[in-house]
């Protein structure tokens, strides 16, 4: 076997160093890769709700910010275009060192100038937005409301951590959306905040915003999310919630301001609803595992006439 590796960070530089700890760390995660096999099938339709909200006129839009407000797009490029724009006059920073005991600027690349945070509506907020478009009835103003009062809060979270430099939402999947596009760099040399986000992921958030509404949590997430909620605090410390934890939560609490105890109906539904909804997710994982089975027996050698195998000249011509 003949590999090649392009190494370009820490970990890939240690490694051709046999005896080192990192290098035995890869090995064991190597090895445990290989212990599990990826048959790809094809998976059945998920049991989640389908909303089609772009066919009751729910449009998707972006806004810039520049000049400290927020600028509408109307063309269906501009915010794509836009965005590599400041991308590349963002893909750089000036930091200190010193050559010949002399200090002087560096000036350094960035990788990934603009980084992007999904926050999606709740189910319970999806499922009343769907319903009253279904009925014909008006509820743009309100989510404009509830959209206004997100952004307010989310640019508090992210003051000295990023520059927002816009955002977008999203209404053509099941549950609505908003992007939004942040970066550290200002595009003079200088840059804030901190390496990473402090993110824990969208398993996290679902599962925090069913507790939230008195969902009765199985034991194995709720293992599962100790152990993350863990790893968090020992890779950060402190006590400070996950960025996207908390944006989902204040997009959660501004729905609640804005449309009140209605909301709160759509919520319990969810609620008495979601325990029948893992079992058809889990029935669904047990036919996909079905099919991976059928598939594998399957590709099963069949008996086969003898060949003479090849040699390495006939694979290699000699030159």
């Amino acid at each position: 076997m003949s590999t090649y590796t392009a190494a370009k960070s820490p970990r890939q530089w240690r490694h051709p160093a046999s005896r080192c700890e990192s290098h035995i760390e890869d090995k064991r995660q190597g090895e445990a890769r290989r212990e599990i096999s990826w048959i790809p099938v094809e998976t059945p339709e998920s049991p989640s709700p389908k909303r089609d909200f772009a066919a009751l006129g729910l449009k998707g839009h972006e806004y810039i910010f520049e000049n400290n407000r927020l600028q509408g797009c109307e063309d269906k490029e501009q915010f794509a275009d836009y965005l590599v724009r400041e991308a590349r006059v963002r893909s750089w920073y000036l930091s200190q060192t010193k050559r010949r005991g002399e200090p002087v600027q560096m000036k350094r690349r960035v990788e990934a100038p603009i980084k992007i945070v999904t926050t999606t509506f709740s189910p319970w907020l999806s499922e009343w937005t769907y319903q009253k478009l279904s009925l014909g009835e008006q509820v743009l103003e309100k989510l404009v409301l509830i959209r206004n009062r997100w952004l307010e809060k989310a640019g508090e979270l992210l003051t000295g951590l990023a520059h927002i430099l816009g955002y977008s939402f999203h209404a053509d999947t099941s549950n609505p959306h908003f992007d939004l596009c942040l970066t550290r760099q200002d595009g003079k040399g200088g840059r804030i905040g901190r390496p990473g986000l402090r993110l824990m992921g969208p398993w996290v958030v679902g599962i925090d915003r069913q507790i939230r509404a008195d969902v009765e949590i199985v034991t194995e997430k709720q293992a599962q999310l100790e152990r993350s909620v863990a790893n968090f605090r020992h890779r950060y410390g402190g006590k400070a919630l996950p960025l996207d934890v908390q944006l989902a939560r204040t997009l959660d609490i501004a729905a609640d301001e804005v449309i009140g105890p209605e909301l709160v109906t759509y919520r319990i539904e969810y609620v008495r609803a979601l325990p029948l909804l893992e079992e058809q997710r889990t029935a669904a994982k047990l036919a996909m595992l079905d099919r991976a089975r059928q598939k594998l027996a399957a590709s099963l050698p069949q008996a086969r006439p003898q060949v003479r195998p090849k040699t390495r000249r006939d694979i290699i011509p000699e030159p």
